[in-house]
């Protein structure tokens, strides 16, 4: 029998009305589905958190044949990627090394806006088929693209999510304890036939209730947006008491020093997830505050690109979910900006080899633009937004607005009068006149509530240059 996960609300108003949404994932959250990934999950577990220690070299040797058959696959069964790659002059069989892959052109979901979606799926699959299921991006690019996945992604996809749990929670990590999801989306099953059950809540609308139904649930992990640890700060002590093993962020942007503010407070690690619906998880921060990207399921190139500094490492990042057959994204473009280190040969604290992610700068449409045309790295600026106005009470909430003219900026707030943050909008203008190396006419606005952006998700920055 299927356990109902949602059904574990414990008389809470606010917990039983807020957890009664559906989530594209019940598409596929059923009992045979689940039982397909528990087995997976049994047979392939070991191998999966081997692989989180593999040397850059073994990382290649693994993704090139996969990456060389999922091309092959996608240029003889998918309509677009025929004609995609065709005119390019590809060849059936060209790739045998990762440079060959590498002369591939990129997608983007620019170029995906001007495509049918039967041209983007196998031939011979009916996209209305019960074996296959349909869910999209978040829309804050503008556009919404709907994905299709079969069976087989679908468990490729949550059992990476599993191996995020095990690898953060080491063996309290046992199929008894509770997973607690805040989002509008569950990446993964709802349990595995019983085992390593979530709950999920698309909202937190009484905090006092919602404290109350993690102590009793108490999780070994807590999955939610980076806007709601603000909601939670003063309830810090009753979560510490909980010793979760991690609180994972994601979806929105966060800045390292508010990770680590609020790992303090909670006193367990808050870590962020970078990830995409497109592809999946993309890279996991780890203790020691490296992202390191998966190895084995998604193939990540970090593309340096030029910056406003010579020592920021700013790279493009474009992904290949390899093991996709239905809907695969080959080179796929995301239009993110992150910052880098590390190298192939390199080994983290944490075991992982290779390049890492030190940043995730976020979307090039929301790096801040010097008067040379150079990208700003996001996490600077949010870190100095963060350092400025997290602490006050007098900000509630707040956005940075680049405009059209790159020197003329707006700061939106929520909160106190104007003449109550006066002296810490001065202090935080004089930092980035540093940062951006130019003169900047920083535009004070108190409004009642920030405005709505094309999605759910919370922008601190948002450039319209």
């Amino acid at each position: 029998m299927k356990l109902d996960t949602q059904s574990f609300t414990y008389g809470l108003e606010s917990i039983y009305k807020n957890s009664r949404m559906e989530v594209q994932e019940d598409s596929y959250d059923t009992l045979e589905i689940q039982k397909h990934i528990r087995q997976r999950w049994i047979n392939e577990k070991v191998d999966l958190l081997a692989r989180n220690k593999w040397t850059t070299q073994q990382k290649l040797s693994y993704a090139l044949p996969k990456l060389s058959s999922v091309v092959d696959y996608a240029f003889e069964n998918i309509p677009f990627y025929h004609e995609f790659y065709k005119s390019h002059g590809y060849k059936l069989g060209e790739i045998r090394s990762v440079d060959d892959f590498k002369c591939l052109p990129l997608l983007n979901k620019g170029i995906l806006r001007s495509v049918k979606t039967e041209d983007f799926i196998p031939r011979g699959i009916s996209k209305d088929s019960p074996e296959f299921f349909w869910s999209s991006t978040s829309g804050s690019s503008g556009v919404a693209l709907p994905i299709l996945r079969d069976i087989g992604s679908v468990s490729n996809n949550v059992l990476s999510y599993y191996r995020m749990f095990q690898q953060l929670a080491g063996d309290e990590f046992s199929p008894d304890r509770w997973i607690y999801n805040i989002h509008h989306i569950r990446s993964w099953t709802s349990s595995m036939c019983g085992d390593y059950p979530t709950f999920t809540l698309n909202d937190i609308v009484e905090p006092e209730e919602f404290v109350r139904h993690l102590e009793q649930i108490r999780p070994v992990i807590l999955n939610l947006l980076p806007s709601y640890l603000p909601v939670l700060e003063p309830y810090a002590t009753r979560i510490s008491a909980l010793k979760m093993k991690a609180i994972i962020t994601n979806s929105e942007a966060s800045s390292r020093h508010e990770r680590e503010y609020y790992s303090a407070i909670f006193n367990t690690y808050v870590l962020d997830e970078y990830s995409s619906e497109e592809v999946g998880i993309i890279a996991l921060e780890c203790p020691h505050r490296h992202y390191h990207p998966d190895p084995d399921q998604v193939y990540v190139e970090l593309v340096d690109i030029e910056s406003s500094s010579g020592d920021a490492n700013l790279a493009s990042v474009y992904c290949t979910d390899y093991l996709c057959r239905t809907m695969p994204f080959i080179r796929y473009d995301h239009g993110d900006i992150v910052s880098t280190g590390g190298h192939d040969a390199y080994q983290c604290k944490c075991g992982k080899y290779g390049r890492t992610i030190e940043r995730v700068e976020g979307r090039k449409d929301d790096c801040l633009k010097t008067l040379g045309g150079h990208y700003v790295p996001t996490a600077i600026v949010t870190n100095t937004l963060d350092s400025h106005f997290n602490a006050t009470p007098h900000v509630e909430s707040f956005r940075l607005v680049q405009k059209r003219n790159i020197s003329d900026l707006d700061f939106l707030y929520v909160g106190s009068d104007v003449n109550l943050v006066e002296a810490l909008v001065a202090s935080f203008a004089s930092e980035l006149k540093r940062i951006l190396k130019m003169d900047v006419n920083l535009k004070t606005i108190r409004v009642d509530a920030l405005p709505t952006t094309a999605s759910y998700k919370r922008k601190k920055i948002i450039c319209e240059a």
